[in-house]
């Protein structure tokens, strides 16, 4: 177990750098990008299912730096079980060393799954989004506290030119400054604090009044609860995103249900 957050943070991008420089030199970045010219497969709905109601991205997370190991199934299973509940959007962790997850685990989920896929890792370079595309997923994660305003706004237009939707992950003011002045058009408020890893969804509560209106908020981390939801709801926001509550519960499309049906009350 980690209890240094903010280490951990430094430690998982600083060895995020390592791998991706490590990858750009077997298949260079130009390669990339060239496939990525050549793509014709279709995009699933991300962005747009937030102009229809609220949205509920379920998550597939093998384990954390926190908790250690999170699933009882295997990923696999998790998926099919999701392809069948109200989730809109399968969020999967493609981090390998820290997560659990891996590229060819998106692919995999993908093949099994319906709904659109949110990509999940520690995204610093413009290598990772042509590599978000090639996979394929729908839309991925950008996290404002790891990034330069500059470096967050690049990784947005990249996406946004590629046909990638992101979502832009904020913890604090001054994350949501650097998100809105980017350009973020998504957010989500993180309810895990960075240097206890306690969750509070007082936070969605406490930062949805510094987020303009016309923003889509989703609230990650700590919902386990139909209360939970309704909660975060009363502040504004247009979706959620739940982890280990399903993923350890004894019935995950029953929570998803459940959660569901509280975010649409």
């Amino acid at each position: 177990m980690y209890n240094d957050t903010v280490s951990i943070l430094d430690e998982i991008v600083n060895n995020k750098k390592i791998e991706v420089e490590a990858l750009k030199a077997v298949r260079p970045l130009e390669i990339l990008q060239e496939e990525a010219a050549e793509v014709t497969i279709k995009k699933r709905p991300f962005r747009e299912l937030f102009k229809k109601g609220p949205v509920l991205i379920a998550e597939i997370k093998p384990h954390s730096p926190s908790m250690g190991e999170i699933m009882d199934e295997s990923p696999l299973e998790m998926a099919d079980l999701y392809s069948k509940s109200d989730a809109d959007v399968i969020s999967v962790l493609t981090d390998s060393e820290y997560f659990g997850g891996s590229n060819e685990l998106l692919r995999d989920v993908r093949g099994r799954v319906p709904q659109a896929i949110l990509r999940k890792d520690f995204i610093i370079d413009e290598y990772q989004v042509y590599e978000t595309l090639l996979l394929p997923a729908d839309a991925f994660l950008l996290i404002a506290s790891i990034l330069t305003e500059s470096e967050l706004a690049n990784l947005l237009k990249l996406g946004s030119k590629l046909g990638l939707d992101a979502l832009v992950e904020v913890h604090d003011e001054e994350d949501i400054e650097k998100a809105l002045r980017a350009g973020a058009k998504i957010m989500g408020i993180n309810n895990r604090d960075l240097k206890t890893f306690k969750t509070d969804i007082a936070v969605t509560e406490k930062l949805m009044a510094k987020i303009p209106k016309g923003t889509f908020v989703v609230s990650e981390s700590g919902i386990g609860s139909a209360d939970d939801v309704k909660k975060v709801r009363r502040s504004g926001i247009s979706g959620i995103l739940v982890g280990t509550s399903v993923l350890q519960a004894t019935d995950p499309i029953a929570k998803i249900n459940e959660l569901k049906q509280a975010l649409n009350s």
